[in-house]
């Protein structure tokens, strides 16, 4: 069994044995295909993609001024391009969302909004 397997099993292992500490997350796009230039409609489709995942929030202070950071951690899905999402809904709230780690295995969103 080679390293990336090992790793890739201890990552869905994990996700396994946390289950219960998980957030579905909804990740949603609109994919624009065109424009119309005879009604000025811009062509697109909406897509979205469902992953399980784990949020990490962390209070802090920039000076003297509550800072919090929210983190989205998932599986990395090789047949899903996570970088054209903008957006994830957990628990009926909407955020932005931007990668900030990405491996083989895992991707980290930091999360912003409401």
């Amino acid at each position: 069994m080679s390293l990336k397997s090992k790793v890739q099993k201890a990552v869905d292992t994990a996700f396994d044995k946390l289950k219960d500490l998980s957030v579905s997350a909804t990740f949603d796009n609109k994919v624009v295909s065109g424009f119309d230039f005879g009604t000025g409609a811009i062509q697109s489709t909406a897509t979205s993609h469902t992953a399980i995942g784990f949020l990490d929030t962390k209070r802090s202070y920039l000076n003297g001024i509550p800072v919090t950071k929210t983190v989205l951690t998932i599986k990395n899905d090789p047949l899903v391009s996570i970088d054209r999402y903008s957006e994830v809904t957990i628990n009926n709230k909407t955020y932005n969302c931007n990668i900030s780690k990405k491996d083989e295995f895992i991707i980290e969103l930091t999360l912003s909004g409401d």
